[in-house]
């Protein structure tokens, strides 16, 4: 039995041909348009056009490269990881997670959340789906690493396709997010901004030791760019810099705290009032000494 560890990934697919395994056809016709969803979202991620022709090119191979290690009937049940003995170092990006298993889970966190991705990913998973009926489902169970399992269906699809919009081109001079990609061949990187919002990105050669030094850091980027969807950009950067990173102190917490929870940590019985505000060894001769300072700034 083959053990599970991190970067494996659970393929559940599920459909009325798909009751008592998966034929062949159906599963090599799921596989191709899994595939092609993949290549598809890399390719738009980076500003490239999408739908090629032709056979794959070494970062496309790179952008697919997992091998099967399991296979379960009860549906269809696939254990895939990434298989880095297809994949020369050459072709990746910098960074220590294939770039088949993080290409994969940004695909994942944007269908998780209900973002935006190109229409061919949309499509190509659809195709995935009817692969085995018109039913057709799958589930992606990414593992501990990701912590979820999402579930792709026709519903979740046109949620995704009825959400996409097509707005006029917008400047932007600026951007602020995580470095999460960087391709050095050819010279683009990718930044995720806090909304969610993807920029591919091109850097001239002289920025490239800083571009490599802000890996997986938060950092503005200045250049000429343009918003093509509500979630996807692309920019020329002139400038980049990092951002400092500051970590929240115990005083804030991430879930709301009860009121009443929070008076009685703090020992408060009754309304405190003004005064509850006002240092009792504060006199007046400190306000001068106060404004002094301040003036002195």
């Amino acid at each position: 039995m083959t053990e599970r560890n991190d970067n494996q990934i659970t393929l559940t697919i599920q459909g009325a041909r798909a009751e008592r395994g998966v034929s062949l056809s159906d599963f090599e016709s799921f596989i191709d348009n899994f595939l092609a969803a993949l290549r598809d979202y890399d390719r738009a991620g980076r500003g490239e056009p999408t739908r090629k022709s032709g056979h794959p090119d070494k970062r496309a191979e790179a952008v697919t490269a997992f091998r099967l290690v399991r296979f379960q009937t009860g549906s269809g049940i696939a254990t895939i990881e990434p298989d880095q003995a297809a994949v020369d170092d050459d072709q990746l990006p910098v960074g220590d997670v294939p770039l088949s298993l993080a290409t994969l889970r940004e695909l994942v966190s944007d269908l998780g959340s209900e973002r935006s991705v190109p229409d061919p990913v949309v499509e190509a998973l659809g195709k995935a789906c009817r692969s085995v009926g018109h039913d057709g489902t799958f589930a992606i169970d990414m593992g501990s690493t990701a912590g979820s399992r999402l579930v792709v269906d026709s519903d979740l699809l046109d949620r995704i396709a009825r959400a996409r919009s097509n707005p006029a081109d917008e400047e932007v001079r600026s951007v602020s997010g995580r470095l999460h990609l960087l391709d050095l061949e050819p010279d683009r990187l990718g930044i995720r901004t806090a909304n969610g919002a993807e920029w591919s990105c091109r850097y001239p050669a002289e920025l490239e030791e800083r571009a490599k030094s802000l890996l997986d850091r938060i950092l503005w980027v200045e250049g000429s760019g343009k918003l093509t969807s509500p979630l996807r950009g692309s920019m020329t950067i002139e400038r980049i810099e990092s951002v400092e990173e500051v970590d929240q102190s115990p005083l804030f917490t991430v879930e709301p705290v009860d009121e009443d929870e929070l008076l009685a940590r703090q020992g408060i019985t009754v309304p405190q009032g003004l005064d509850a505000f006002a240092d009792p060894e504060w006199e007046d001769e400190t306000d001068d000494a106060y404004l002094a300072a301040l003036l002195s700034k």
